[in-house]
């Protein structure tokens, strides 16, 4: 995954099928490899999802068979490579988790392998149900991954759900969650002249309405994923921040574009 430095992350181990202990390795846009951290526990404790980036600067995992229940733990881990267990699954019903990601409200979300949908408070470390998925009444079994629709609302498809517990399901659950503010984090290149073709990559970029470069609008605005706009520089513009619309909110940049 992409942190929030502007490097890759990931989790291996050192031997086929887990045997050593694994770790999170860091992969810089030079190519440099590292490790981050070793995990303390030899096993992790059951598969590993992937990490994600959350807003509090640090990264978040999960083993699905962590923990002191042996049933899933969350964990924190930080770019200087602290390793710290946030939270431990039960013993039994919300158990094993199979995903993880963060939502507009700060907080962590994801599915267990027995079809619950979790919530993880970053600010008071508590660990909750949100959501009980019924499989025998067409609503599909839920190990899945979850994102949130530029409407708030979480979404995932499903295997087994659907009329007569059929070959799966594409739901959405409205917990309450507010809609996304679009956030942009990095201007790709972060100079060029006028013509030039800027990727903004960021969060909660679906559906952008307009890009300006220091305040001159650009003509040639396209969405190319919930993460990233690309958008040319238009004539006029000058150096400084740049701003993007979407139908939630703006969002504009601590960094400056230079028009050269």
């Amino acid at each position: 995954m992409y942190g929030p430095d502007g490097n890759v992350y990931g989790i291996g181990t050192e031997q086929q099928y887990g045997i050593s202990p694994g770790f999170i390795f860091r992969l810089t846009p030079a190519g440099t490899y590292s490790k981050l951290l070793t995990f303390p526990a030899f096993p992790p404790g059951g598969g590993a999802i992937p990490l994600i980036a959350a807003s509090d600067g640090n990264l978040y995992g999960s083993f699905s068979g962590g923990g002191v229940n042996r049933t899933g733990d969350i964990f924190q881990a930080t770019l200087s490579g602290q390793y710290q267990k946030m939270a431990d699954f039960p013993a039994t019903g919300m158990s094993e988790p199979r995903s993880l990601m963060q939502a507009a409200d700060g907080n962590l979300y994801g599915s267990t392998n027995f079809n619950t949908i979790f919530k993880y408070d970053i600010a008071t470390h508590a660990l909750t149900s949100v959501y009980q998925m019924d499989p025998l009444g067409g609503q599909g079994k839920c190990g899945c991954d979850i994102i949130e629709g530029m409407d708030g609302k979480l979404y995932a498809s499903a295997p087994y759900g659907g009329p007569n517990l059929g070959v799966g399901v594409v739901f959405s659950l409205d917990i309450g969650l507010p809609k996304p503010l679009p956030a942009v984090t990095g201007l790709y290149p972060s100079s060029g002249a006028v013509g030039q073709k800027v990727l903004l990559w960021g969060d909660y970029l679906l559906g952008a309405t307009s890009v300006t470069f220091n305040g001159t609008p650009s003509a040639g605005v396209s969405t190319t994923s919930v993460h990233s706009v690309s958008a040319i520089v238009p004539a006029g513009a000058t150096s400084g921040p740049v701003t993007v619309t979407t139908r939630n909110g703006t969002s504009t940049t601590t960094q400056s574009f230079t028009v050269q």
